[in-house]
């Protein structure tokens, strides 16, 4: 077993173990952020959702979520799909609503999971992204993230500013809906996180 498989096994353990942390009542408030913006009975695709903190609070709201994932964590509140890095295995425009929460600052290649998510999504994509303002700001981002998802090793740690984001789905093919940036707290810490609704064209 290796360093990184025994991290994620301990941080599995954490959020199983530790619901104080509050990642359900975190999933909740996000919905209630951007819910307005998903169709009745959308049918949503919540890509790298991981342990699946967002299904229940949409399927609560009628909508039906699909989780999916590069891995299939140890702890699940929702069944997840477990695909290898590359092309998602669903059909063009499979689903009304794509999440992307928090997931793609832990990639390197973020362009071809946002091209994926285009493919796959008829309506829009939301995403959810830790922010920052300045050079210390990230210094901080980053080691706050690290931290929280004990990847010591090999995070490419991809944050980006409000405006690059922003840029980035506008040269993908999007159409910028909402953009508002929000302060949460997780374990005490303080994070700025920009929530974005693009419209698929």
């Amino acid at each position: 077993m290796n360093c990184r498989t025994i991290l994620r096994n301990l941080l599995d353990g954490m959020v199983r173990d530790c619901p104080y942390i509050g990642l359900d009542r975190r999933a909740e408030k996000f919905v209630q952020l951007f819910e307005n913006h998903i169709p009745a009975a959308s049918e949503i695709l919540d890509i790298g959702g991981g342990w699946g903190f967002y299904e229940e609070p949409l399927r609560l709201r009628g909508h039906k979520v699909t989780v999916l994932d590069v891995v299939k964590p140890g702890f699940q509140k929702a069944p997840v799909v477990v695909y290898e890095n590359g092309r998602f295995p669903f059909k063009d425009k499979s689903f009304d609503v794509s999440l992307l929460i928090t997931v793609l600052h832990h990639t390197r290649a973020p362009d071809a999971i946002i091209r994926e998510a285009h493919r796959v999504t008829r309506y829009c994509v939301i995403v959810v992204e830790d922010l920052y303002h300045h050079t210390a700001g990230r210094w901080w981002t980053v080691l706050r993230d690290c931290i929280y998802n004990l990847e010591f090793f090999g995070h490419p740690c991809n944050f980006k500013k409000k405006g690059e984001w922003k840029a980035l789905f506008k040269r993908l093919g999007f159409s910028l809906a909402e953009a508002k940036e929000i302060y949460t707290w997780l374990c005490g810490l303080r994070i700025l996180n920009g929530i974005f609704v693009f419209r698929v064209l």
